[in-house]
């Protein structure tokens, strides 16, 4: 098959703002609303080290950038780093590590849906609006978080471009409420903030005598943690096979994303914790008040009614919004393997609009299945599991590009060429190792926790599944190995 147009499967429509939408999108949402304070609660030690922590993470964060920009560069593929490290290292390898990655996503997506219904029904109440108190019922959050879901889904099925538009819009939200977070965040002095936290709680809230002692454990692990609000660089190269000039357009993309992520989560991590002390946040989430330790609950507290109300429901449509993304990231994953013969080729199908319907279907449905596991069990990748398999995907593509390098199996293969002449991905790739072991270390074992919520735990019964997937496709396709061995077409 030759690469016409007529041949490719996907829509090549997005520019260079869609990309740069998409990726800020994915990431401005629960991780800097929810996690950035509630961190304090699981890592009290870090003490007022929370924004500088955010940023240090954001700097670290440069040096998958930077790899992510080479790999988009040489070879922009549907399936971004599943492709890329199958074809650098081994097929069982890359399938069954992303195989992980997007079951952690797609449960994150139920997860998602849940915590909209969530922010949504704490956003009308505040507003004076009754519904609130029914969407925050195991049918309403049901209801709720299937509506979002299914809506998302019918965006994406219109095609990428209607989708480019979507976060487009999304991206101006998000810029407008991180604006407004910000100006309420440093305009707060914290006695205002702790006063008004008292009269609700009635918690006794006071300063340490003894400052906190620097902890570097803690420090590691909540830079580990925000790795999770860093997670939409690594979705933005999923649609590769969707942007017009996509060897030029993504790696300019991915940098532009980096840079607005790194300000905007630094500002508002840096407002929340001006205005709430980390000992305020500490003694509202021990005394069971970890509601008001998150953006809109902060807001609630400070802001004036109206504002609160109004801000209050954006946060919730910019928390909702996240599913969009990562749709793209785990359907595109599909499509992916179904170009390679590792699932059926159903999969690869698109329609007139050129949107992978049948990749889409599977991701909308078991959404729609984490929804109710996350209403009614409570069980589901959690935040460090989502973290961890992040890492895990940036090690092996250091792995990858270290490989391409120094391999001499790769001499001759032209995508390997701007790794093989590029002095610089040498040293780039051995600090990405270094760094994503360290951050996986730190968080590896959750103390206290019982086993089946354990990393370990999850990740093995993911890749087992995984491992099980590929074994099946194997047998039914002696030669999967010989047909990867290229790139595919998108």
């Amino acid at each position: 098959m030759t690469e016409t147009a007529q041949n490719y499967r996907l829509a090549k429509s997005l520019g260079l703002i869609a990309i740069v939408a998409s990726a800020v999108t994915q990431e401005y949402g629960a991780g800097i609303n929810f996690v950035v304070t509630q961190s304090i609660g699981v890592y009290p030690a870090i003490g007022d080290l929370v924004p500088l922590a955010m940023f240090v993470t954001g700097i670290v964060i440069f040096l998958k950038v930077d790899l992510y920009a080479r790999f988009s560069r040489a070879m922009p593929r549907a399936g971004s780093s599943y492709v890329w490290t199958v074809r650098a290292l081994n097929l069982p390898l890359g399938f069954i590590l992303h195989f992980v990655w997007w079951a952690s996503i797609t449960a994150a997506m139920g997860f998602i849906a849940f915590a909209f219904g969530t922010f949504l029904g704490n956003a009308l109440i505040s507003a004076g609006i009754p519904a609130g108190h029914t969407i925050l019922t195991r049918p309403g959050h049901v209801l709720i978080g299937l509506a979002a879901i299914w809506i998302v889904y019918s965006v994406h099925v219109a095609g990428v471009r209607d989708y480019g538009r979507f976060v487009t819009l999304l991206l101006i939200l998000v810029a407008l409420a991180a604006l407004a977070v910000c100006i309420v965040g440093f305009s707060t002095a914290p006695a205002d903030f702790i006063r008004a936290a008292v009269s609700r709680t009635g918690i006794a809230i006071a300063a340490p005598i003894h400052p906190m002692p620097f902890s570097p454990h803690a420090f590691l692990a909540v830079c580990t943690l925000f790795i999770f609000a860093y997670g939409g660089l690594s979705a933005a190269p999923a649609l590769s096979g969707e942007t017009r000039d996509a060897s030029t357009t993504m790696p300019r993309g991915i940098v532009l994303a980096w840079i607005a992520s790194v300000v905007l989560f630094t500002l508002v991590a840096a407002a929340l914790f001006h205005a709430v002390p980390w000992w305020a946040a500490a003694a509202l989430i021990h005394g069971k008040h970890a509601a008001l330790v998150t953006a809109p609950g902060i807001i609630g507290l400070v802001a004036p009614h109206a504002l609160a109300a109004a801000l209050g429901l954006v946060i919730a449509l910019i928390v909702g919004k996240t599913l969009a993304p990562q749709m793209v990231v785990t359907s595109r994953m599909v499509f992916a393997w179904a170009e390679d013969g590792l699932i059926p080729a159903i999969f690869v199908n698109t329609s007139r609009r050129r949107a992978p319907v049948a990749a889409l279907t599977l991701t909308a449905i078991l959404a729609s299945l984490f929804l109710l596991q996350a209403t009614y069990i409570g069980w589901a990748f959690g935040v460090v599991d989502r973290s961890i398999t992040i890492l895990l995907v940036w090690l092996a593509v250091a792995v990858a590009a270290l490989n391409l390098r120094l391999n001499p199996r790769f001499a001759a293969t032209s995508w390997a060429q701007p790794f093989r002449t590029n002095p610089l991905v040498t040293p780039v790739a051995i600090l990405s190792i270094i760094v994503t072991v360290t951050l996986i270390r730190s968080v590896i074992v959750l103390p206290h926790a019982p086993i089946y919520v354990q990393p370990l735990f999850q990740g093995a019964v993911m890749a087992a599944i995984g491992a099980a997937l590929y074994l099946r496709a194997k047998l039914a396709n002696p030669t999967l190995s010989i047909a990867t061995a290229t790139l595919p077409l998108e």
